[in-house]
């Protein structure tokens, strides 16, 4: 009985001092484990800090039903393992809802070229190369520009981008094109 006490005793405690020594700092042990990609329909890690609950509820529920219950040890060995499961999946799942919410994944469309708008930067004549400038999630780009044989893109020249090949956009002028909006 003694050593099924120190048992839950010492899970308790260091359960209880990592999770402050973690809290404190505001990293160690309350960071997470990369466990694989977030395909799955996850957050995509496995946060230390529900296995730290875990173990300092189940070293607690334990010592106190042990200490006061006077159930035999293995009833006492699974209902503090149900109540630790069930906290640390509660707090996995507010740490993943709290972690995905903010989420901001690159997504492969957010950053597509084509279509996006903008400016003549350094002019580009007859099949020369140019650059344009233009503004893709509130940061100015640039991207290298030929112009098409017999055209000529001057600075200052509104333009819309076709397509992109090898890092050099296809543009046309955006006024001849489609007229003003």
């Amino acid at each position: 009985m003694i050593v099924i006490l120190t048992i839950f005793i010492v899970c308790f405690w260091v359960g209880l001092l990592l999770l402050l020594s973690g809290g404190l700092h505001g990293h160690g042990l309350a960071g997470h484990l990369h466990a694989g990609g977030g395909d799955a329909g996850g957050p995509g890690f496995v946060p230390i800090l529900p296995l730290m609950v875990f173990v300092t509820v189940w070293g607690g529920s334990g010592y106190v039903l042990i200490r006061f219950s006077g159930m035999s040890v293995l009833a006492v060995v699974l209902i503090c393992t149900m109540i630790a499961l069930l906290t640390g999946c509660l707090m996995y799942a507010v740490l993943a809802r709290v972690m995905t919410r903010y989420d901001s994944s690159m997504n492969e469309l957010d950053y597509e070229q084509a279509g996006q708008l903008g400016y003549i930067s350094v002019p580009a004549a007859d099949g020369a190369a140019g650059e344009m400038k233009y503004v893709l999630h509130g940061t100015m780009r640039s991207i290298g520009v030929r112009a098409a044989t017999g055209q000529q893109l001057v600075r200052g020249d509104r333009v819309i981008i076709l397509k992109v090949d090898k890092g050099m956009a296809e543009v046309t002028l955006f006024e001849r094109e489609f007229g003003e909006l």
